[in-house]
């Protein structure tokens, strides 16, 4: 779950699609594994040094860390009591720096995802003030949240393993659909994530302390807990898989056949079918000098998407395209580029 839920995290396709080629992508990830297995070690030696150092010969006392519930923070309990005061205040400073980066860098996605892919879908025709003030309140709403999540748990790596849960049961799915089926739609999309986080939650959740009302075989009451030994996580996730396919297929079928009115068809299943060129299809003289920039921005044009800037973004000899963008790139258009090109 963890290594295959991490694959839908916005951090990781920002490394990847800003790559100059496919090799280079795929070198960057090979890397990132070995580097991950390599940071793990010091993680592992400072909870060992924290389970066999005596405490009683500390200012910190007895019971541990562990018997006080703080094995959370062994850390900084480690730093104040083991290390010089220097070492301490660096060792804390580099901490709350991580930290204040890792935490600036969520706030700064969530809400450019919210503010590009939402916002400006409900309204088409926005000022830049306007888009300003709508950043502004999404971090203060994003950050109030995430305050708030404190109060349930203060374990670090509980919210890490449950970010990881989410993405793989839903945002793995549509990751997935964008990438590999081309009849996937919007309509399909959301019908998928209804479905996934319908799911997750009725299955229950121990950190915001949600029992489980969908059982499925092998769960049992421990301590007045269900515990699911069933693979929910995987069962939330393929259903969600297959909503995607089938209610894509079905909407499209729907609406190109004639059987719904196109006035209902608010995700422009139709129209994104139609204006799409076939295969083989002559371009106009237009078409053609927007190809030999950048051939992406035909498909990003076709579906009615509003390309910013242009940008060679070719590799050589590989024919693959990628769409170079900073930390504030838009996904979907990375994606939509990295598609035309492939």
């Amino acid at each position: 779950m963890l290594s295959v839920g991490n694959l839908a995290f916005q951090d990781f396709h920002q490394r990847t699609l800003s790559s100059s080629s496919t090799a280079t992508a795929r070198m960057i990830c090979f890397i990132a594994a070995g580097v991950v297995i390599v940071l793990g070690i010091p993680p592992v030696l400072i909870g060992a040094v924290a389970a066999s150092t005596d405490w009683n010969l500390t200012s910190y006392g007895s019971p541990s860390p562990y018997e006080r519930g703080q094995a959370a923070m062994a850390l900084p309990i480690i730093l104040l009591h083991l290390t010089p005061t220097a070492v301490f205040v660096v060792g804390m400073g580099a901490i709350a720096g991580a930290a204040m980066s890792s935490t600036d860098s969520c706030l700064l996605a969530a809400t450019s995802i919210f503010t590009t892919n939402i916002y400006t879908l409900i309204r088409h025709q926005v000022s830049e003030r306007e888009l300003q003030w709508v950043i502004r309140l999404s971090i203060v709403v994003v950050g109030t949240v995430g305050t708030s999540l404190t109060y349930l748990d203060s374990r670090t790596l509980a919210f890490w393993i449950l970010s990881s849960d989410l993405t793989y049961t839903v945002m793995l799915p549509q990751l997935i659909c964008i990438l590999f089926v081309g009849s996937s739609s919007a309509y399909g999309a959301v019908a998928g994530y209804v479905v996934a986080f319908v799911m997750r939650v009725l299955c229950g959740e121990p950190v915001f302390n949600l029992p489980a009302i969908l059982r499925f075989p092998g769960c049992s009451l421990e301590d007045g807990v269900y515990v699911q030994r069933w693979p929910f996580k995987t069962t939330c996730m393929l259903s969600s898989l297959v909503t995607i396919l089938v209610f894509s297929y079905a909407t499209s079928l729907l609406f190109n056949k004639g059987i719904l009115p196109e006035r209902w068809d608010l995700f422009r299943v139709k129209t994104q079918e139609e204006t799409a060129p076939a295969d083989g299809a002559k371009l106009g003289e237009n078409d053609k000098h927007v190809a030999a920039v950048d051939p992406g921005r035909v498909l990003c044009s076709a579906l009615g998407v509003a390309v910013e800037e242009e940008r060679r973004c070719g590799t050589k000899g590989e024919g693959s395209r990628f769409w170079r963008g900073g930390e504030g790139s838009r996904f979907g258009m990375g994606v939509l580029e990295w598609k035309a090109g492939r």
